[in-house]
């Protein structure tokens, strides 16, 4: 696996100018201003190689060559906040999709596990996972998620998923929304430096307008965008889960939901460790 070169000048577009659904989003926030402020800020190594484990349970360790043989269950961990490109520290799902699309064609790989633990991240971050889901999904392989907070964009790519679990009565999914938190230092909070503006949902007709509105606090406009992405967020959870129950309060709205709450309005298929749902994994590919 090639060493992670870090790309700050990605990350900072990233958070100046992307657009996030991500949960929880305002804790980040002392992080984000120290990093756009070049303050140092301690960013973990997350694992991001891909596990294979055989019927057994038993895992692989090391690169398994698909003429061993025996049959694997993939697992490809998307763990933390979820961005498009690498970063400083972290790889971007492009490149985990990279990896999916290379599982869809090894003859000893029979299904395919995302053990997610993230509450989203960058909108354009969806899209790579789920053209490279679908594609392992046209190849006969079945694809699972294996989840504890699965929230937002995460949950976004979770519900292309074949079936989606979660790990422990304390895991949560959903926060299906989006919003928009804006920097102003034009007139700065003495406790922090800056103005933190947050908006929820809708659109923009002319370019730069709406973030300039909101500056100045007129919001419709970023409203309006934002309920674009929405719609498509909301359109394709309907699509992927269609037992899910739209009308209960907070489950289109952004609430997140514990286990049984969850399974109850059919967001999730169950509660189960990653060892029982790589063993379901082996049990559908037989199928």
């Amino acid at each position: 696996m090639a060493k992670l070169q870090p790309n700050y000048f990605q990350l900072a577009s990233d958070l100046l100018r992307g657009e996030w659904l991500l949960a929880d989003a305002p804790s980040y926030l002392p992080l984000v201003l120290k990093f756009l402020d070049r303050q140092a800020v301690a960013v973990p190594s997350l694992e991001v190689a891909p596990r294979f484990y055989v019927d057994s349970g038993r895992e692989v360790t090391g690169a398994h060559p698909a003429s061993s043989g025996e049959k694997t269950v993939a697992v490809i961990p998307l763990h933390g906040s979820l961005t498009k490109y690498d970063t400083c520290s972290t790889y971007g799902t492009s490149y985990f999709a990279e990896h999916l699309k290379k599982l869809a064609s090894r003859d000893d790989v029979v299904a395919v596990v995302l053990d997610i633990d993230s509450g989203g991240g960058a909108c354009n971050a969806v899209a790579p996972m789920v053209e490279a889901i679908k594609a392992v999904k046209s190849s006969g392989k079945p694809v699972l998620a294996h989840c504890d907070f699965c929230a937002s964009a995460a949950y976004w790519i979770a519900s292309y998923c074949d079936f989606l679990y979660m790990d422990n009565s304390l895991s949560e999914v959903g926060s299906i929304g989006a919003l928009v938190r804006l920097v102003d230092d034009r007139g700065p909070d003495p406790s922090t430096g800056y103005r933190i503006i947050e908006v929820y949902a809708r659109e923009s007709t002319e370019k730069n307008k709406a973030y300039r509105d909101a500056l100045d606090g007129d919001y419709k406009a970023m409203e309006e965008h934002l309920s674009v992405l929405v719609g498509h967020f909301q359109k394709s959870v309907r699509e992927n889960r269609p037992a899910i129950d739209t009308s209960a309060h907070g489950v289109m709205s952004g609430a997140c939901f514990y286990p049984d709450e969850a399974i109850r309005l059919g967001m999730a298929d169950g509660i189960q460790s990653l060892a029982s749902v790589i063993e379901i994994a082996f049990a559908i590919s037989e199928n």
